[in-house]
C-alpha cells in the first residue's frame, strides 16, 4: 500500500509543479502516474482472483459466473480511470460518453447472470408449489 500512496504523491505532486510550465506535460505525468498505479493494483490483483476461485470451489458456483463478475470488475475499472484521464485532460464529453459505454458493457456483461438467477428463482418456487 505504501508503494501506491508514494507513486500516487510523487506523480500528483510533479503533475501540479509541471502545470506552471506545460499543461500538455501535466497531464501526460498525470496519466503515466495513473498506468503505472493501474499495473501496480492489477499485480496485486491476483490474490483476489484466487479467493474468488475457492470461494467459488466451495459453494459450486459454476466459473463462468466467476469469469462474468471478473469482466464486469474490469470494465468498471477501465472505464473509470478513462474518464478520470479525459476530465483531466478536459474532455468532459468524451468521459461522459465513456461512462455511458462502460454502464452499457457491465449490463450485457450482467444480463446472462441475471436470467441465470430468474430461472433458479423460478425453478424453486415451480418445485415449492403443489
Amino acid at each position: 500500500m505504501e508503494k501506491l500512496v508514494l507513486i500516487a504523491l510523487i506523480g500528483a505532486v510533479t503533475a501540479y509543479e509541471m502545470r506552471t510550465v506545460r499543461q500538455e506535460y501535466a497531464v501526460l505525468i498525470g496519466g503515466a502516474t495513473a498506468v503505472l498505479l493501474l499495473a501496480e493494483c492489477i499485480v496485486r490483483f491476483t490474490g483476489v482472483a484466487e479467493a474468488f476461485g475457492g470461494i467459488c470451489a466451495e459453494y459450486r458456483i459454476p466459473t463462468a459466473m466467476l469469469g462474468s463478475v471478473v469482466k464486469i470488475l474490469g470494465i468498471a475499472y477501465l472505464t473509470e480511470f478513462g474518464v478520470n484521464i479525459s476530465r483531466d485532460a478536459g474532455q468532459n464529453a468524451v468521459a461522459g460518453t465513456l461512462e455511458i459505454g462502460g454502464r452499457i458493457l457491465i449490463l450485457s456483461c450482467a444480463l446472462p447472470a441475471a436470467v441465470t438467477l430468474l430461472e433458479t428463482g423460478a425453478s424453486l418456487i415451480r418445485e415449492a408449489a403443489p
